[in-house]
């Protein structure tokens, strides 16, 4: 699991992450990690429709620079960090069992 970091901050966590480079063409292309300008990733997305006002939840794929101008110019910076999902959810039941008055370690 990858947490996606923006801005000094934790945006959001994805179980993938696609290295990409702007292709002579300016389309991102797939690449390896090293040959890189940023990344893509999946995220989750609300849309309201206005007829029905019904919410919609959908993936969407995002792209972040890994330097400001980078790529297209126009992405948020962002970073990848990887972590252990497992960890996550661990540390998570720690706090809420404190949280709801549970003996804490």
């Amino acid at each position: 699991m990858y947490a996606i970091k923006s801005g000094g901050k934790v945006v959001g966590y994805s179980d993938t992450v696609v290295y990409v480079r702007l292709h002579e063409n300016g389309c991102y292309v797939p690449c390896d990690e090293a040959e890189a300008g940023g990344f893509c990733i999946k995220t989750a997305i609300d849309r309201k429709d206005e007829e029905t006002g019904e919410t919609t939840t959908y993936l969407e794929d995002f792209v972040y620079a890994f330097a400001p101008g980078g790529l297209l110019g126009i992405e948020p910076v962002g970073s990848v960090e990887n972590v252990s999902g497992t960890l996550m959810l661990a540390e998570n039941d720690k706090v809420l069992d404190i949280l709801l008055g549970g003996a804490a370690e």
